[in-house]
């Protein structure tokens, strides 16, 4: 964006911009203030804008409120069970097989607030090259 203090920025250069300014994601302090001098002298602009911090934090309550379950135990033990019936599987045949990667990743937490926010989220991931040297 083009930010000059006396010119009022046009509204084509501030709608793509609506959801970073919502998110607080417009670290620009000038650019920062000529969205904000552009809601303040634009009320089409800010009308949208309210409308869709409005959408967006309806969004955030049902994703918050819809995310709270946890997956069913029979699932996790059929998921184990699985993955252990194909090793087992993979150990009889006997076929050599040659690891060259492994992966692993997990996502230990994410909790969404009832604002909206992620308030945490962990993320590990492993990865190994073989033969190791």
């Amino acid at each position: 964006m083009n930010f000059n203090q006396s010119d009022l920025i046009p509204c084509e250069q501030v709608l793509p911009n609506i959801v970073l300014y919502i998110d607080h994601e417009i670290f620009d302090t000038q650019e920062l203030s000529a969205v904000e001098t552009h809601f303040g002298q634009c009320p089409s602009c800010r009308t949208y804008m309210e409308r869709e911090n409005a959408t967006l934090t309806l969004m955030k309550n049902l994703l918050c409120n819809s995310l709270i379950e946890s997956a069913p135990e029979e699932l996790c033990n059929r998921i184990n069970q699985q993955t252990q019936d194909l090793y087992n599987q993979m150990m009889q045949e006997g076929d050599s097989q040659e690891v060259t990667e492994i992966t692993y990743t997990q996502t230990t937490y994410t909790e969404i607030s009832a604002e909206g926010t992620t308030q945490i989220e962990i993320t590990s991931e492993i990865r190994r090259q073989f033969p190791l040297e």
